[in-house]
């Protein structure tokens, strides 16, 4: 099964390209079968970096997406940090990817709700997104731009109440959820209210859904 699945992938990215074009990001892909899209930037609600453990110290990263009407969840299978980051800004005009000191860790007492797995766990709210990391040997960074966000939600279980913890969801127009997770209480009640702000705000000020606009 896991070399039928390796397989699969090889024969899906290989030749991957990504060009820009008057629509947006094109996306040229396949071995067998050659697959062309196009990914519109105004139409993507949430990318997400991913960091397996063998590639960090070469650098390397994937960078995957989710589009709305669109089931490709890859923007690049495999790159280079620098190039990864260069597409996101182009795939999201205006962001910047948060640097990993940016993001702020859970308080350690989330090592009751999440032993060993609360230190992969960060979050952070830029003026462009809302960027939240989770796992520990393959991370993953999940950004948000705060037009994208459809509702913001706040869940606290009677353990998590217990050690004075919460995690906040955010929902996008994917029917996808990011969450930064294990935060402490009082500090994720400011977070819900300040993202329900900013998403009111970033729908107001967003740019049309078309590219270079």
């Amino acid at each position: 099964a896991a070399g039928a699945s390796s397989v699969g992938r090889f024969v899906a990215e290989y030749d991957w390209t990504v060009a820009e074009s008057p629509d947006g990001l094109r996306i040229d892909r396949g071995l067998l079968d050659r697959v062309h899209e196009t990914v519109p930037p105004g139409r993507v609600q949430t990318v997400r970096i991913v960091e397996p453990l063998l590639w960090r110290r070469r650098g390397w990263v994937r960078v995957e997406l989710d589009v709305a009407g669109s089931s490709n969840s890859v923007l690049l299978p495999v790159a280079p940090r620098e190039v990864a980051e260069s597409v996101v800004a182009r795939v999201l005009p205006g962001v910047t990817v948060p640097p990993r000191s940016a993001l702020a860790g859970s308080p350690r007492r989330a090592g009751r709700c999440a032993p060993l797995w609360w230190r992969g766990y960060g979050f952070t709210a830029t003026d462009a997104v809302f960027a939240a990391r989770q796992g520990l040997l393959r991370r993953r960074l999940a950004l948000v731009p705060h037009a994208k966000v459809q509702s913001v939600r706040l869940t606290q279980g009677p353990w998590k109440r217990l050690c004075g913890l919460a995690d906040v969801h955010v929902d996008t127009g994917a029917g996808r959820t990011v969450t930064a997770r294990l935060r402490d209480t009082e500090e994720a009640v400011r977070l819900l209210r300040a993202q329900a702000e900013r998403s009111r705000t970033g729908r107001r000020d967003a740019r049309p859904d078309r590219w270079m606009a």
